[in-house]
C-alpha cells in the first residue's frame, strides 16, 4: 500500500502540531506496512503545506513501514541543516575499571536524524538514488543518521556527517561517544547500493577504554552490505579504529554465538585512521564482541588504499600501537572470498610493548594477545599485494589467530605469521598455518597480481587515504599472474590437524622428536643440526590447562620454543614455515616415554564464486581469474 501523506489544505500554524500528531500515530500504530513518500528536499519536521520531508517522514514511520523518493527528487540532495538529537542514545561497553562489563545505553551525542525504532529508507526506485548530506559544516558538527533499531537502506548516499566528542557535564560518562560519522546504527544495518563517503569521527586526545573513536563511515552492531561503496571517511583521536568501518558483529546476540557479518561486491576505499592506537584504515572487526565469536566474510569486495597512521597532535607517550591498514581483527573470524586488497599502508614509530610488536598489517591485521582472542582466518581466489608497513611491503600480519586456512588459489605478496598463537595440543592445533595450497603464491607484486593502469574509479568522492585527493579506486582489474588460474568444478583443499597426548611430565620428550623430524624433512635446507642451539627439550611439555594456558608460568618454555624455532627457521621454508606438509609426516601412535600422536585431516570442496565485484558472470574465458574483478 502507498500513500503519499500530504496536507491536504491549509491550515493554521496552531494547527501544524496536531496534525502532525495524528500522522504519527497512524503511521506507528501497530506497524501498518505501509509507504511514506518523501517528494521535497526541505529539511523541516513541519513541511509545507501539501509536501512530505524526510524528517518528518522519519518521525511518522511507524517500525514495519517503509519511506520512498518521489520521482522528481532523482539525484537530487537532501541538506539536512537541524540537529533533531543532540544526545543520541544508543548502546556502547562499559568497563568496570579496566574490566569489559557488557553493554549499556550511551550518549552518542549529535545526530541530525534520530529515530529509536526499526528504520526503512528505500531510493531503489530512482535510477540515481538520493543523496542525504549534513550541511552543518564544522560549525555546526553532527552526524548524518542514527538508529537505535534495525536500518535498512537502498541506493541512498550519507556524507557530510561529522560526529565528535562534546563535553558532558556530569554523570559517569564525561564526553559524547564520537561513533559512526555518517551512520551509527546498534541494530543491523542492512544496505543496498549505497554510499557512505566523506564522513569524519573527531574523538578524545586522551585515553579511555570506553570511549574510543570509531567508524569514521559505519558504525554498526550488525552488518550487511551489498553494492556499496564506503570511501573517503577518517576517525580522529587517541584511540580510534575502522576509518571506513566499525564492525561490532552482534555484541548483544542472546545465543551467544554473534552475528556474521557481510558484504558483498563492496568497495571500501581511501579511509584513514590517525591516532596513537590507530586500528583498521579501511574496516575493523571486532566480530562479535569480547563474548561472543562470529565471522566478518568479504566476497568479491576490493579493500585499496587505506591508511593507518600516528596522530600527530599527540606527544608520544606510553604505549602506540597501528596495525591494519585495511581491515584489522579485534575479535572473532575473518573469510575472504575472492577480493582485492591492495596498497593500503601502517604508518608509525616501530616499538615493542610486552614483547609484542605494536605494529602490523599493511593489508590485514589481527591483535596480539596472550590467548584467542581473534579465532581463524580463511581466505581464498584472494588478491592481497602492495601493502605497506612503514614502506616496506607487509601484506597479512596473522597476528595471535588460532589457525590461518587457505582454500586455494590466492596471490600474496608479504605474508607475517611471526605472531601467530603457538601450538595448542588439547585443540588439536599444532599444525595452525594452513597455507600454501593449490594454486597459492606469495611474493606476488601488484604489477603481476593487478592491472594498476585499469583502475575503476568514483565520478564524485575523493580518497582521504593512501592517494588522498584523487578519485576513489573503486576496482582494479587482475594482472597478468591472476588471469585464468581458478579451475571452473570444484577442486578439494585437505586440512591437517594434529595433537599429542601424556605430554607434561618431567621426561617429556616430544619437541625434541620435533627437531629431529624438522632434520630428517628439511636437513638440506635447514642443516643437519638445525636445533641445536635450541638446546635439549626434554621435560619441555604442555601444561595447560586449556582455557587460561597463556597465564600458567610452566607453560612459558613450551611457548618459548616454538617462538625460536619460528626464527630459527627464518623464512627458508616458506612464507609459513612448518605447516601442513611437515605435520601430516607424523605417524599416529605411540612415540615413546607414554606420549602418544593423534593425526586427522579433513578435506573441502571449493568452487568459483559466479560472478564478480561488478556482477559480470564468471569466468570470461576457460579459468577464472583470482581477485575481486574478472577480466
Amino acid at each position: 500500500m502507498c500513500i503519499r501523506r500530504k496536507l491536504l489544505r491549509p491550515v493554521s500554524l496552531l494547527a501544524v502540531p496536531m496534525m502532525l500528531a495524528l500522522l504519527i500515530g497512524c503511521g506507528s500504530g501497530g506497524g501498518s506496512g505501509q509507504t511514506v513518500v518523501v517528494d521535497t528536499i526541505e529539511d523541516s519536521l513541519t513541511p509545507t503545506v501539501g509536501t512530505m520531508t524526510l524528517r518528518a517522514a522519519l518521525a511518522q514511520t511507524g517500525p514495519d513501514d517503509t519511506i520512498t523518493f518521489a520521482p522528481a527528487l532523482d539525484g537530487r540532495t537532501i541538506e539536512l541543516s537541524v540537529v533533531g538529537e543532540a544526545h543520541s542514545v544508543l548502546l556502547g561497553e562499559v568497563y568496570a575499571g579496566n574490566t569489559f562489563s557488557g553493554y549499556e545505553e550511551r550518549d552518542y551525542g549529535a545526530s541530525a536524524l534520530y529515530a529509536r525504532k526499526n528504520v526503512r529508507i528505500d531510493a531503489s526506485g530512482l535510477p540515481n538514488g538520493v543523496t542525504l548530506k549534513w550541511a552543518g559544516g564544522d560549525a555546526s558538527k553532527a552526524r548524518v543518521l542514527a538508529v537505535f533499531g534495525d536500518l535498512t537502506m537502498r541506493n541512498v548516499t550519507i556524507t557530510g556527517g561529522h560526529s565528535f566528542a562534546e563535553p558532558i557535564a556530569g554523570g559517569t560518562q564525561t564526553a559524547t561517544l564520537a561513533r559512526g560519522g555518517g551512520l551509527a546504527v546498534w541494530g543491523t544495518a542492512r544496505l543496498e547500493r549505497c554510499t557512505i563517503a566523506s564522513n569524519r569521527c573527531t574523538g578524545e586526545s586522551a585515553a579511555s577504554r570506553d570511549r574510543g573513536t570509531y567508524g569514521g563511515g559505519i558504525y554498526a552492531n550488525g552488518l550487511y552490505l551489498t553494492d556499496t561503496v564506503v570511501g573517503g571517511n577518517a576517525a580522529y583521536g587517541y584511540g580510534a579504529a575502522g576509518g571506513g568501518i566499525y564492525s561490532v558483529g552482534g555484541a548483544d546476540s542472546i545465543t551467544g554465538a554473534g552475528a556474521d557479518t557481510t558484504l558483498m561486491r563492496c568497495t571500501v576505499s581511501g579511509n584513514r585512521v590517525t591516532a596513537q592506537h590507530a586500528y583498521g584504515g579501511g574496516i575493523f572487526t571486532l566480530s562479535g564482541g569480547p563474548k561472543n565469536l562470529a565471522t566478518m566474510t568479504l566476497t568479491n569486495c576490493t579493500v585499496a588504499r587505506n591508511v593507518v597512521e600516528d596522530n600527530p597532535d599527540l606527544p608520544q607517550a606510553g604505549q602506540y600501537y597501528y596495525r591494519g591498514g585495511g581491515i584489522y581483527m579485534g575479535g572473532g573470524s575473518l573469510s575472504l572470498v575472492a577480493c582485492t586488497v591492495a596498497e593500503n599502508k601502517v604508518t608509525g614509530t616501530p616499538a615493542v610493548f610486552s614483547n609484542k610488536p605494536n605494529m602490523g598489517g599493511g593489508g590485514v591485521a589481527a591483535t596480539v594477545g596472550n590467548a584467542h582472542v581473534v579465532e581463524n582466518v580463511r581466505v581464498r581466489h584472494t588478491v592481497a599485494v602492495g601493502n605497506t608497513l612503514n614502506g616496506a611491503a607487509e601484506d597479512w600480519f596473522a597476528g595471535s589467530i588460532l589457525g590461518f586456512y587457505s582454500e586455494g588459489y590466492n596471490l600474496f605478496g608479504a605474508l607475517d605469521f611471526s605472531q601467530i598463537l603457538v601450538p595448542v595440543p588439547e585443540w588439536l592445533d599444532l599444525s595452525r598455518k594452513h597455507y600454501p595450497k593449490i594454486g597459492d603464491r606469495d611474493g606476488a607484486t601488484l604489477g603481476q597480481a593487478l592491472d594498476v593502469g585499469g583502475i575503476e574509479r568514483h565520478a564524485s568522492f575523493v580518497s582521504v587515504g593512501a592517494d588522498a585527493g584523487q578519485p576513489l579506486a573503486l576496482r582494479y582489474p587482475p594482472g597478468p599472474d591472476a588471469v585464468d588460474r581458478i579451475p571452473v568444478g570444484w577442486y578439494r583443499v585437505e586440512n591437517v590437524r594434529v595433537g599429542y597426548g601424556g605430554y607434561g611430565g618431567a621426561d617429556d620428550d616430544f619437541l625434541n622428536h620435533v627437531l629431529a623430524m624438522v632434520r630428517t624433512a628439511y636437513g638440506s635446507t635447514l642443516g643437519g643440526d638445525f636445533g641445536s642451539s635450541l638446546g635439549d627439550q626434554t621435560g619441555v611439555g604442555w601444561h595447560g590447562p586449556e582455557t587460561t594456558w597463556p597465564s600458567n608460568p610452566e607453560n612459558a618454555a613450551w611457548v618459548r620454543f616454538w617462538r625460536d624455532l619460528d626464527t630459527a627457521i627464518a623464512g627458508r621454508l616458506g612464507a609459513a614455515g612448518l605447516a601442513d606438509d611437515f605435520w601430516a609426516r607424523f605417524v599416529p601412535g605411540t612415540i615413546g616415554a607414554g606420549l602418544h600422536v593423534a593425526v586427522s585431516s579433513s578435506s573441502t570442496r571449493h568452487y568459483l564464486t559466479f560472478e564478480d565485484q561488478r556482477g559480470a558472470s564468471r569466468p570470461v574465458g576457460g579459468s577464472g581469474d583470482i581477485g575481486a574483478v574478472e577480466r
